[in-house]
């Protein structure tokens, strides 16, 4: 049985009022005590709970007690919706109906990155409707926002149910030509969120891709496909993220994971595809993740504070220290500059188009000792597996 509370999360200034706001917290939950709340600012995931192999149950996303903490870093983005065009649009224009559209630039003074100065992660959300199994959240970004032609009317839905899935619908409309791309950047650790680099390195990936977007200069797109194979890039069998991440070492680019991949280059709205497993073997807790959506920008916190080089860390919650590499990001998403490539899926949606976007998020846990059986061994007890109780 699935049930949503609502509590005050706190006060925060409402960008475009310029006035203070309530800020409500709605946390949905179900019998098998997997529980996820989410806050009206940014529309973000403020924590998700589950149970581990033994039981014990943790807090598996980075976030913060208070509108303080998501105030101070918002430029990391934690558990927040991007929009109204997520990732990044090239020198800040691209060409429709053979005009030229500017938006914002708020990256680099020359580039847009996550829809802009005010984008989807800094509005507060308006509650749209209660739902028996979670939640629908609303916001009308207004025509020219950031640039952006004509007014879009959003809807958030966010759902539960029994079998431990949790459910990101996102649906939009406009009455005028316009580019659409909404996603979620959550910050996951499995081992639990206090457990920072050490859990993560600890993580078994498997990331079902072929390709990775090709980037240039200041990490925009080429608008061609990079083959993961024979590369760090390549997690189509399962991966420790710690062995990978060590080959980044005195990388002068990156110190990390910041790749959008390619999931499925042709898109399909209505087919969902396998994305990947994200494994913590020691605590069994595992994250499956299917969606609709083309790309996964897939990120290892790398422009975290750096604790080697004596940098202070984030203070997170339940005094959590997050520094590089305590969580990773999934940002289900189009291509990155889709409008400036045209070899991308369209991110363009028209007044009689509806713009529908699904992630589920499935999780679960393994026992301990599946990590050392042998293929005919799991398929023999399979069925005696339980995922919680």
């Amino acid at each position: 049985m699935v049930k949503v509370v609502e509590d005050i999360f706190g006060i925060a200034i409402n960008p475009f009022t310029e006035r203070a706001q309530v800020v409500r917290r709605y946390t949905i939950s179900n019998s098998s005590h997997l529980s996820v709340a989410i806050i009206q600012l940014g529309a973000s995931i403020q924590s998700i709970k589950c149970p581990d192999a033994y039981h014990n149950v943790d807090d598996v996303v980075l976030g913060f007690d208070d509108i303080a903490g998501y105030e101070a870093n918002r430029e990391l983005k934690f558990g927040c919706m991007l929009g109204r065009v997520a990732d990044r649009v090239a020198n800040g224009e691209f060409v429709m109906d053979r005009r030229k559209v500017r938006v914002s630039q708020n990256f680099k003074n020359q580039h847009q990155i996550d829809g802009g100065f005010i984008g989807f992660d800094r509005i507060i959300w308006d509650l749209h409707m209660l739902r028996p199994d979670g939640i629908t959240l609303r916001h009308t970004s207004a025509d020219g926002h950031e640039g952006y032609p004509g007014n879009l009317i959003v809807l958030l839905h966010f759902t539960m149910d029994d079998d431990n899935r949790f459910h990101i619908r996102i649906e939009a409309r406009t009455d005028q030509p316009t580019p659409v791309n909404i996603s979620n950047h959550c910050y996951f650790n499995m081992a639990g969120q206090k457990l920072g680099r050490k859990g993560l390195l600890e993580h078994r990936l498997v990331i079902a891709a072929e390709h990775t977007i090709e980037t240039g200069s200041e990490s925009m797109p080429t608008g061609r496909f990079s083959p993961v194979d024979n590369t760090v890039y390549d997690m189509r069998v399962p991966a420790f993220i710690g062995d990978r991440l060590r080959q980044f070492e005195n990388n002068p680019i990156t110190a990390g994971f910041d790749v959008c991949y390619a999931i499925d280059k042709d898109f399909d709205a209505n087919i969902l595809h396998f994305v990947g497993r994200f494994l913590h073997p020691e605590s069994g807790r595992f994250l499956d993740i299917h969606s609709n959506q083309p790309g996964m920008r897939f990120t290892t916190a790398n422009n975290f504070p750096n604790d080697s080089h004596d940098e202070e860390p984030i203070m997170g919650k339940e005094c959590a220290r997050y520094c590089q590499y305590s969580g990773f990001s999934v940002q289900m998403e189009k291509f990155p500059d889709t409008m400036n490539n045209l070899d991308f899926p369209t991110a363009l949606i028209m007044p009689s188009e509806l713009y529908f976007h699904e992630t589920i998020y499935t999780f679960g846990v393994h026992e301990s000792w599946q990590c050392c059986a042998t293929t005919e061994e799991l398929e023999e007890i399979g069925e005696h597996i339980v995922r919680y109780t």
